[in-house]
């Protein structure tokens, strides 16, 4: 596909005004004061805000997802680096210092019973960017630092491929160097992306394969703007099993096929053997059921015709009492 036409890049740059600030398309309701100061401006006489678009605060940029096998090795203790968390993600790295925080998903439908998550958007220090539409809610929810992430403007100037947090994390780190607007005129040189997969599929119930090729896309449009890309050690994205037409893929398919199937077999083991366990497990509980009928009958005949519902009387002591 192309780039995006000229009318779309002329959108964008019509949501953000020569000064560097936005106005969300969805426009937060009864807000009579600014989150932030520095970062919002309410015009009186339109009753519109506006808000600075992002800037980097540091040359390079970690984005870290959840995947457990090297999410931990993001550069949190780097001065050099400022790091973008999301949704959930303190639970996993409670320890960890982020500079940003992203939170896209509808506030009020994932979030109104989870306390504790709100209580740490609350408590944040950085920028908590959430939905345009949820920015008044998490004013009401006392989340002082939130603004409102530029989606209207991040569709402007992409095409609209975005299946998951770090797709939209990505594409505003390139549209915050693509926007000259901070001090110095450059953005970020380096980005990172840590803990981000996306391996798993429907097999295991998960959908993050599905979002793994958007996820991609905007690395590449990343590294197509300068921007130099790491991705860990150990990290699936941007992997492929062999290069097409250089190298065989026979060995490497054969032995995936053969472990597929291995661990089919083996799975279908272990299903009989709950069916066995099953079927042995009903047939002591139908044991029980006939124990505890015949213990029921045999208290009916010592109640009714052995009057033995009385504890039996000692036979008679021999001898004289003393």
């Amino acid at each position: 596909m192309s780039e995006p036409t000229d009318p779309a890049v002329d959108r964008a740059d019509e949501l953000i005004d020569d000064e560097g600030t936005f106005t969300p398309e969805t426009e937060p309701e009864s807000v009579t004061e600014p989150a932030d100061a520095a970062v919002a401006v309410i015009h009186p006489e339109s009753d519109e805000v506006t808000f600075d678009f992002p800037k980097p605060f540091k040359k390079r940029v970690a984005i870290v997802g959840f995947a457990g096998g090297h999410a931990h090795l993001a550069p949190f203790d780097n001065p050099d680096i400022e790091c973008w968390g999301i949704n959930r993600l303190w639970k996993i790295l409670p320890d960890k210092k982020f500079d940003r925080w992203f939170e896209l998903h509808n506030l009020r439908e994932f979030y109104e019973n989870d306390p504790e998550h709100r209580a740490f958007l609350k408590q944040f220090e950085g920028p908590v960017y959430v939905r345009s539409q949820d920015y008044h809610l998490a004013l009401e929810w006392g989340i002082e630092t939130a603004q409102p992430y530029p989606d209207a403007v991040i569709l402007d100037r992409f095409f609209p491929y975005f299946n998951n947090t770090i797709s939209w994390l990505v594409a505003l780190a390139i549209l915050m160097n693509d926007f000259d607007r901070h001090e110095d005129g450059d953005g970020y040189e380096w980005m990172g992306l840590y803990g981000v997969d996306m391996a798993q599929d429907h097999v295991l119930q998960a959908e993050y394969s599905q979002q793994r090729p958007s996820c991609e896309y905007f690395v590449g449009l990343a590294t197509g703007r300068g921007i130099e890309i790491y991705i860990p050690h150990g990290a699936d994205l941007l992997k492929a099993t062999h290069l097409y037409g250089y190298e065989d893929a026979g060995p490497v398919l054969e032995k995936m096929s053969s472990r597929f199937i291995e661990l089919g077999q083996n799975k279908e083991q272990i299903r009989s053997q709950i069916l066995q366990a099953q079927a042995q497990i009903g047939a002591m509980e139908g044991q029980l059921s006939q124990m505890d009928g015949a213990m029921q009958e045999l208290g009916y005949w010592r109640k009714n015709w052995l009057n033995l519902n009385d504890t039996p009387a000692l036979p008679p002591a021999k001898g004289s009492p003393p």
